[in-house]
């Protein structure tokens, strides 16, 4: 994807609606680590269609009136039909585009929905397309029927953002050539949010940034908060992020346990990171996680032995259980 004068077509159903949503933030990362190639998105966006300009790319945007996606269990029948749904705007707007444009191939943001509908378009029109794995695609799908191995058996390349992931589908598809093409992101300038926390620095402050689901392990911070602040009077826990989680956090704040007041920006994660001191990372399942490469540089990152995050962490920074995490944070000495 280096070469000069190429025309791609992305598929992405996890993109950013507005200048504040951080879904799929890194694939404009990814878009500006290629000046020489002209990126076209397809993407949905709730309430309305329509194109516009981002960052360099052309995004065209497909009406679809749902909530994200990740959140949902696959086998229930109204996931199946938001799926569906998604496949048809994807192939619908891309057909179009394919039409109009000459495109060099299509790049698939997870196979799922974005490459099944890769390999309809190659079907209908004949274009090869390549395939992004980043994690929920493959934990969703990997034991589904036919959908993973038709989809990646069909692509002309396949990468995956962490060796741990590409190890899980190979296992399973024997015969993939997987490429490793990791989610690498920054975080923009600091603006201090609306209505900030306010985080003093003689406080230990401690974060959790992400999804507020299960397989985020939230739970596992919430628990980990409670314990240590038994323990810890300086020990402040914050999270930023929405999910369906959201009424475990309401209930955690108002017992004192956290501060959370929903997802911030980007630019207002980047104000935070100043304060922060530790970054959790308690998920049950990942492949490599954006949030760790925004925070390396900034905060010291404890996490369970998910995915390639073993390979970047420092080793006595990763904690097998919940009292791991508990004592490491109790153990840390902060200089006022």
């Amino acid at each position: 994807m280096n070469s000069k004068n190429k025309k791609i077509l992305l598929l992405a159903h996890s993109f950013p609606q507005n200048e504040e949503d951080y879904r799929g933030r890194f694939i404009l990362d990814h878009i500006k680590s290629h000046p020489d190639t002209e990126f076209h998105v397809v993407a949905p966006f709730r309430g309305k269609s329509f194109d516009t300009d981002i960052d360099g790319a052309f995004v065209h945007y497909f009406n679809w009136d749902h909530d994200y996606l990740a959140g949902r269990r696959i086998y229930q029948p109204s996931t199946l039909f938001v799926t569906a749904q998604l496949l048809y705007g994807f192939f619908s707007k891309a057909g179009k585009l394919l039409k109009e444009h000459d495109f060099e191939k299509i790049f698939a943001c997870w196979a799922v929905p974005a490459g099944l509908s890769a390999y309809f378009l190659k079907k209908a029109y004949g274009i090869k397309y390549d395939v992004w794995l980043l994690g929920t695609d493959v934990n969703k799908f990997i034991n589904f029927p036919l959908i993973l191995p038709m989809t990646l058996k069909s692509a002309d390349k396949t990468y995956s953002n962490s060796r741990q992931l590409s190890e899980t589908v190979t296992r399973k598809i024997p015969g993939l050539d997987i490429g490793i093409l990791p989610t690498f992101s920054s975080l923009p300038l600091p603006e201090r949010p609306e209505n900030a926390f306010e985080m003093d620095k003689k406080d230990l402050n401690i974060a959790f940034v992400g999804r507020l689901e299960k397989i985020k392990g939230f739970d596992f911070y919430l628990e980990i908060a409670e314990k240590v602040s038994e323990k810890r009077k300086d020990a402040a826990f914050f999270a930023f992020g929405e999910g369906s989680m959201a009424p475990e956090a309401e209930a955690a704040t108002k017992n004192g346990i956290i501060k959370w007041n929903g997802k911030a920006t980007l630019a207002g994660l980047s104000y935070y990171a100043a304060f922060i001191d530790v970054l959790c990372i308690t998920s049950r399942s990942e492949s490599m996680p954006v949030v760790f490469w925004e925070f390396r540089d900034k905060s010291r990152i404890l996490s369970f032995p998910v995915g390639d995050i073993p390979l970047h962490a420092k080793p006595e920074d990763i904690c097998n259980d919940v009292d791991t995490f508990v004592k490491k944070i109790l153990e840390i000495h902060k200089d006022y």
